[in-house]
């Protein structure tokens, strides 16, 4: 299992839509915590996130953007 995976309960996949890199929970949760978005924008200082929820209801995610 991958550090990301491990450490923090994230994935990282292409969007089936507009393919462009999202942060998915592993876990079942509609929103990402406060702690989450903390470590997110840890792990992506220097990309913008939309974390906006737009097609998938049952998993957080945010959409990397450059």
């Amino acid at each position: 299992m991958c550090d990301l995976c491990q450490n923090y309960g994230f994935i990282i996949t292409l969007c089936r839509t507009c393919k462009i890199p999202m942060i998915v929970s592993k876990e079942h949760k509609n929103e990402f915590s406060g702690e989450d978005m903390v470590q997110i924008r840890k792990l992506f200082p220097h990309n913008q996130i939309r974390w906006e929820q737009i097609k998938i209801k049952d998993h957080a995610h945010a959409h990397i953007i450059d």
